[in-house]
């Protein structure tokens, strides 16, 4: 017995997991890098599970569901959320902007332009939809481009009327600045106005003629959004965009989620559409995390996410070079 126990095989080594939590614009990014990881390190089972940004945080902060690594849309929505007990560092890698969808069905597609679309979203008849603000950047971002539209075309009663007079959000204003204050029960008032988890589930919507309009990325769109939609290209005051803008112009849009609940609060300050991303604190299988990470930040990642109108931040950003694991730290630099 002790000969036959001395040559036994080994048991096999256990496949290791890699879990990822992630929205959906930069989904056509992590499968390009996913592909490539699997080839290089094929002992790993790479899992991915797609959700709305503070609903894949949540996961893991309320939750306690393992992941080792989460994207969101907002990468200044981690701290807020994450930090300190969750993660330590966020990574800034990439930016999209913000448009209006519509299809060549849609009421007035062929007058609608830069200038006169909250006009024609305000017509009889038209209906839009917007991604709910309470669960992650899609919705608050879009609220944010509308407030913007408030001090790019001297409309100052834009927001009240599209968004306040069909729905319990509200805003307020002072001293050039606006809070907007979104309560757990958002209750569209009217049928003009739907609002759906995600953009991506509006998109359809808008080739089957239920909504004319919905706001969203321009990367989800392209990456997420069926053939046949198209987008109205929008000034870069409204579609936050230009880093030059955020200190004097997006900033002045404070979004307040979860306004009426204090224990889930979370008020974000209105920047630049800057995805990003982290590696949980407690992550199960941080070296493939890094080891995944290193090819997303690579330019297998960066011009998968060029093909979804997503332009990459090459080299990366992070709010700590420091607690940035050092393999990754060639591929960024210190930001802001």
């Amino acid at each position: 017995l002790a000969l036959l126990a001395g040559c036994s095989s080994k048991p096999a080594a256990e496949q290791k997991t890699l879990v990822i939590y992630h929205h959906g614009s930069p989904t056509p990014a992590i499968e390009a890098a996913q592909k490539v990881f699997e080839a290089r390190y094929p002992d790993v089972k790479v899992m991915r599970e797609k959700d709305d940004a503070l609903a894949n945080m949540r996961k893991v902060t309320d939750l306690s569901k393992p992941a080792d690594i989460v994207f969101t849309d907002d990468y200044s929505i981690i701290p807020p959320v994450m930090f300190p007990k969750y993660a330590d560092f966020w990574v800034r890698y990439a930016h999209d902007e913000m448009t209006l969808a519509y299809a060549p069905n849609s009421k007035f597609a062929s007058e609608i332009n830069a200038d006169n679309w909250y006009r024609i979203l305000e017509r009889p008849g038209v209906k839009w939809g917007i991604a709910d603000p309470n669960a992650g950047p899609d919705g608050y971002f879009s609220l944010g481009q509308i407030m913007l539209s408030n001090i790019h075309y001297k409309d100052p009663g834009l927001f009240n009327r599209l968004v306040g007079a069909n729905t319990a959000i509200k805003a307020t204003e002072s001293g050039g600045n606006y809070v907007i204050d979104c309560p757990e029960n958002l209750n569209p008032k009217s049928s003009k106005i739907v609002i759906r988890p995600d953009p991506e589930t509006l998109y359809p919507m808008i080739l089957a003629g239920e909504i004319d309009y919905a706001f969203g990325y321009m990367g989800s769109v392209i990456g997420e959004g069926p053939a046949g939609i198209k987008t109205v290209d929008l000034p870069s005051e409204v579609d936050l965009s230009d880093l030059s803008l955020v200190a004097n112009t997006y900033n002045r849009v404070t979004i307040n989620m979860f306004s009426d609940r204090p224990e889930r609060r979370i008020s974000v300050k209105l920047g630049a559409k800057a995805n990003g991303l982290t590696i949980p604190l407690n992550a199960p299988n941080r070296e493939a995390a890094i080891n995944f990470l290193e090819i997303f930040l690579s330019n297998t990642g960066q011009d998968a996410l060029k093909g979804v109108h997503i332009t990459p931040v090459s080299p990366a950003e992070t709010n700590d070079l420091s607690k940035v694991p050092e393999k990754l730290r060639p591929l960024m630099k210190q930001g802001q």
